[in-house]
């Protein structure tokens, strides 16, 4: 467990670990949402378009070398770095 303090308008670090392990970095934007049992939930915005992205490769994925949901992020990831380029 890692504590971090609300700082003035609500703004909280969020912790080295937690960004590598969500794939996130300076500027991304982030996703909370809430479980069935009130449990707040965040994740990277961009990871979000997973369920999307699946049905996009759908039959065509395989040919592409996208087969799971790492190589979806994997993807993801070189896109991003081509947009900094």
């Amino acid at each position: 467990m890692i504590q971090e303090k609300v700082q003035e308008g609500g703004i909280v670090r969020i912790p080295e670990s937690f960004m590598k392990k969500l794939s996130l970095q300076d500027g991304d934007k982030v996703i909370f949402t809430e479980d069935p049992r009130g449990n707040i939930i965040l994740a990277n915005s961009s990871l979000n378009v997973l369920p999307t992205l699946e049905c996009g490769f759908w039959g065509i994925g395989p040919k592409s070398g996208i087969e799971d949901e790492h190589d979806i992020v994997r993807f993801v990831e070189e896109f991003r770095k081509g947009r900094e380029k």
